[in-house]
């Protein structure tokens, strides 16, 4: 009996790494932008009902629950935070990414893809730039911003 019990524990951990290993690639594949400006809102819709979100940093961004598919961001600070959205068996993450309003105008037709991010890293300190084409297709700096903390980088 006594070879069974190792066996039997090194089986157990292999299962749990397997299920870690897969529920957190799962989880990164949900992943999503969301961009804002300051004093900015969007509405959100979800497939599934929410039955609860949760915002990282509300200084930053906040939500409003419209109905349980449709969600009111809102930019209230410029900076990177993170939003949750638990729907029954599943959650959906969001990094809401709030951008300085723009000193000048930036018109972006519409159907135009998000403003692009540089991350630019000196030494310990991370910050990102926002960039976003006006009608004439220049570039146009929307702001720096100093992404949350309390994540990790990300690659």
């Amino acid at each position: 009996m006594r070879p069974r019990l190792p066996r039997l524990a090194v089986y157990t951990l292999l299962g749990l790494a397997s299920a870690v290993a897969t529920s957190g690639s799962a989880s990164a594949q949900s992943l999503s932008r969301l961009y804002l400006g300051v004093d900015r809102s969007h509405v959100l819709e979800i497939a599934d009902p929410a039955r609860k979100v949760a915002v990282a940093n509300p200084n930053i961004a906040d939500v409003q629950v419209m109905s349980p598919t449709q969600l009111l961001v809102v930019g209230k600070a410029a900076g990177v935070t993170s939003l949750v959205i638990f729907s029954g068996k599943s959650a959906r993450q969001f990094d809401l990414v709030v951008h300085p309003s723009p000193v000048g105008t930036v018109t972006a037709p519409s159907g135009v893809e998000p403003p692009h991010s540089v991350l630019v890293q000196r030494g310990g300190s991370m910050t990102e730039q926002l960039f976003a084409r006006d009608k004439d297709q220049r570039w146009q700096e929307l702001g720096q911003i100093k992404p949350d903390v309390s994540e990790p980088a990300k690659k």
